[in-house]
């Protein structure tokens, strides 16, 4: 990183690529991100009268967090690009640097729980969550402790003091994203009914559930893999900067995605006997019929109701509302 004193007059220099270089590129992943977010949240504004006042107060708290977060992140490249420029070999952490870990705990934690929520909605038990809320704990506090040791090291050779906090912090992270993930998949697949449409609405759950966590993972992962295997380098940042707002985005994406698979659940469906019925939740007395607007006692080829339930309607709808 650094070069020969003898080869520079003016005494040793640092390659600002591999240490502001790897910042910036981070910085501008998020700022993407960001414009992705602000797409999702406007989609989600559609539908956000559907959702309970708590729902939409934390989806909107969490876009809060997000845009403040930008803004930091901007003016942690700002100020050593642009206001320390020239200003002799680059030493001192950014100011502001203290802010990424907090940021990326205050959205991540909430959303963590969020998913636990709905493990615990899905299987009614507490044992499963429970357990996994210790890991999404252990994060958070680790997440806290690397908070409060960024401006005490204050500069990058004092970094490795960090090393501890930050492997506790992120391997927590990836265990509770990794663990929320194969959790939801395993349960979603319990919830198949056999009914060809209804189960390829749940591989699509399964699907994007396992995605989204893993790809949180994965960044949290090579965040600590880069910091421990690249000790002096900065190389992390570029995977430590972007998981807050793939937190966010994960998090939109699930709840945007519950209308698009609603949509899938209920739309026109061939019966056995040739015949399109639309997967109507209906009452006691039967369903209505496409195109033949009467009530038909229960069939086995015709009817979506509230006891047999036999396309598994009532019980993919909740299973889509919930995740």
């Amino acid at each position: 990183m650094s070069t020969p004193a003898s080869s520079n007059p003016f005494g040793p220099t640092v390659d600002v690529r591999f240490v502001y270089g790897p910042l910036l590129v981070g910085v501008f992943v998020n700022l993407i991100l960001f414009g992705v977010l602000i797409t999702q949240q406007l989609e989600y504004s559609h539908y956000a009268r559907k959702d309970p006042l708590w729902m939409r107060c934390f989806v909107w708290g969490v876009f809060i967090m997000e845009v403040a977060n930008a803004a930091l992140d901007m003016h942690i490249v700002f100020q050593p690009l642009i206001l320390n420029y020239g200003g002799g070999i680059p030493n001192d952490l950014p100011t502001l640097l203290v802010t990424e870990p907090l940021s990326v705990v205050l959205v991540a934690f909430p959303i963590q729980l969020f998913f636990l929520w709905r493990i615990r909605t899905l299987t009614s038990s507490t044992l499963l969550p429970a357990i996994i809320c210790l890991f999404a704990v252990v994060a958070f506090a680790g997440g806290i402790w690397t908070t409060v040791g960024v401006p005490i090291v204050r500069s990058f050779r004092n970094v490795p003091r960090l090393y501890d906090a930050v492997e506790v912090w992120l391997i927590a992270t990836t265990v509770t994203d990794i663990s929320i993930a194969v959790s939801l998949a395993i349960v979603l697949r319990s919830k198949k009914t056999g009914f060809a449409p209804s189960d390829t609405v749940v591989d699509k759950i399964i699907r994007m559930t396992v995605q989204t966590g893993m790809l949180t993972a994965f960044f949290s992962l090579m965040d600590v893999v880069c910091l421990l295997a690249l000790r002096g380098d900065t190389f992390n940042f570029m995977f430590n900067i972007p998981i807050t707002r793939l937190y966010s985005n994960c998090f939109m994406s699930t709840l945007n995605a519950r209308h698009q698979l609603n949509r899938e659940i209920h739309r026109p469906l061939l019966s056995s006997s040739g015949r399109h019925a639309d997967a109507v939740l209906a009452g006691n007395n039967g369903a209505q019929l496409g195109g033949n607007n009467k009530n038909l006692e229960s069939t086995d080829d015709t009817v979506i109701n509230d006891k047999g339930d036999q396309y598994g309607g009532n019980r993919m709808t909740e299973v889509a509302e919930t995740v």
